[in-house]
């Protein structure tokens, strides 16, 4: 497979596109009058900058939703990056190896998965589509051959901040939960939520040791009162979901913190075992019991 096939592009609004790694993460690219950024910089698997320049010919920085190694492995390619100050040291200390070796390991499973899926939805569910279906890993790829080069020093993010495009603006909502460091970015004018890893659907991850439940709650329901059209979303099938999908998730949130959800073992990417709340739209990992 060739690196360029790697990605999937489409646009989603006006001077709006998807930028998949299909079946692994999406970043999304964002154009105004006078600049553009890049919303996270994907795995770094493959070169992301040569298609984001073949989409807008603005220049482009990156600004990150929070600092986990599948959204930030394109830093290297740009010369200017930024991010919430909580982020900045995992930013800059970057994935170990150990880190790599287990998402190859995840992906390799999902693979190896992957052809009685598509058989399965080919027959009866009709739900993949080019921006979720898996692409296999390029020849050659592992923990060695994928490592991202450094991302040059970080400008900062904070509450409020608003990014200026040039007759677009992108305002800064931090919303830990995930991570110390999650952001979102609001689009108010097109109605427009870049979620990040606040808002997904499948999974919410919770359950690590920088993860914080309460948190994540409060972030989600925050959300929830925004009047947005699309939310824009980093992972799994589906990678656009209309604007009430937030309560859908804030409400998910404040069931499993009132004790109102049923939890199932389950394996999050990492292969670690959880637990999982499952609800009707989403579902939440949390620790597994001690």
């Amino acid at each position: 497979m060739s690196w360029s096939r790697w990605f999937h592009t489409r646009p989603v609004a006006r001077d709006v596109w998807l930028v998949a790694e299909p079946g692994h993460v999406n970043s999304w690219l964002v154009a105004g009058r006078d600049r553009a950024v890049l919303v996270d910089s994907g795995l770094g698997i493959a070169p992301i900058r040569p298609v984001v320049e073949g989409l807008t010919d603005r220049p482009v920085d990156v600004v990150h939703t929070h600092a986990h190694l599948d959204h930030v492995g394109g830093d290297a390619e740009f010369s200017r990056v930024a991010i919430h100050a909580a982020g900045v040291a995992e930013l800059t200390a970057g994935a170990s190896a150990a880190e790599r070796r287990r998402y190859l390991a995840h992906t390799r499973r999902m693979l190896a998965a992957a052809d009685a899926y598509r058989s399965l939805d080919r027959d009866f569910f009709h739900l993949l589509s080019a921006d979720s279906d898996p692409r296999p890993l390029p020849p050659g790829v592992d923990e060695t051959t994928w490592a991202p080069g450094p991302a040059p020093t970080p400008d900062l993010l904070a509450e409020g901040d608003v990014v200026d495009l040039g007759g677009r603006e992108l305002r800064v909502l931090h919303t830990p939960g995930h991570s110390p460091d999650s952001v979102c970015f609001l689009d108010e004018r097109a109605g427009l939520l870049f979620g990040g890893d606040t808002v997904n659907t499948g999974p919410a991850y919770a359950q690590a040791p920088e993860a914080d439940l309460p948190a994540f709650a409060a972030s989600t329901a925050r959300l929830a009162e925004l009047d947005v059209h699309l939310v824009l979303m980093a992972h799994f099938g589906r990678a656009v979901a209309e604007g009430a999908y937030l309560r859908e998730v804030a409400d998910a949130f404040a069931r499993l913190l009132a004790g109102d959800a049923v939890l199932r073992p389950a394996r999050d990417c990492d292969d670690d075992p959880v637990r999982e709340a499952v609800f009707d739209a989403c579902s939440i990992y949390v620790p597994a019991e001690e």
